[in-house]
Formats: C-alpha cells, sequence, structure tokens
C-alpha cells in the first residue's frame, strides 16, 4: 500500500542532499587545504631555522645557509619547493651580532578557483645570534 505524502517526502529528501553534499564537501576540502598549508608553514618555519643554525656556525657561507634551508625544506614528505632565500648579517657576521634567514615558498589551494585564490606566499624569517 502506497501513501502519497511518503513520495513528497522522499523526494524532497533528496532535494536537500543535493543542497548539502556539495557544501560538505567544500568544507572538507577546505579542512584539507588549511591543514596542507600548516604543514607548509611549519616546514618553511624549521627550514629558516635549520638555515640559520647554519648560519650560526658559519657566518660567511650564505650559499649554505640557503642550500640548509632548502635541504630541509625537501626532506618533507611532500617535498616543500623554496622560491627564494635571503640572508641578512646586520651586524656584518661579527661574533654577537644577528644572522637572519627568510625563505619563502608559494602554496597552492585545491580550492583556490572557488574562492578566487590560486596561490599565495608562505613567509618565514628567522634571526639566530653568531657565536
Amino acid at each position: 500500500m502506497h501513501v502519497e505524502g511518503q513520495a513528497h517526502e522522499r523526494g524532497a529528501n533528496i532535494v536537500e542532499a543535493a543542497f548539502v553534499i556539495p557544501l560538505l564537501l567544500i568544507l572538507l576540502v577546505g579542512v584539507v587545504d588549511l591543514g596542507r598549508a600548516y604543514f607548509t608553514y611549519i616546514t618553511i618555519v624549521n627550514a629558516a631555522r635549520e638555515g640559520a643554525r647554519w648560519g650560526v656556525a658559519h657566518p660567511t657561507d650564505t650559499s649554505g645557509m640557503c642550500a640548509k634551508a632548502a635541504a630541509e625544506a625537501q626532506s618533507n614528505t611532500p617535498p616543500i619547493n623554496l622560491t627564494s632565500c635571503g640572508v641578512e648579517k646586520p651586524g656584518g657576521g661579527v661574533s654577537g651580532s644577528p644572522v637572519r634567514v627568510t625563505v619563502q615558498t608559494s602554496f597552492s589551494l585545491f580550492l583556490g578557483s572557488i574562492v578566487g585564490l590560486s596561490a599565495f606566499p608562505i613567509r618565514y624569517s628567522v634571526a639566530f645570534p653568531i657565536f
């Protein structure tokens, strides 16, 4: 025996699901993007610190600082490619003065086309005193 009101409710449930499921998928992908961005940020922080640590022991080796930072970023899974690396030695590289390493990468969103932001830079700078 078929009741006519139940058929309309079943159709309404399908329409509701058609509206809700895409929103839930966008929310899920947004959470994944947020997690990926945080992972990339942590990787960039570690890379900058590793480059600055090298600079503390080897204050004249500017290319070595960037190489250490790039190697640290590449050692993760997935590897992160640095788009830029900069070194500053405001005190001239003498003992007690800081060495600053700044690294940057470009982060691409899965939802980039939906939110209108295809990629944005993630940058971090750290300074350690030279011993």
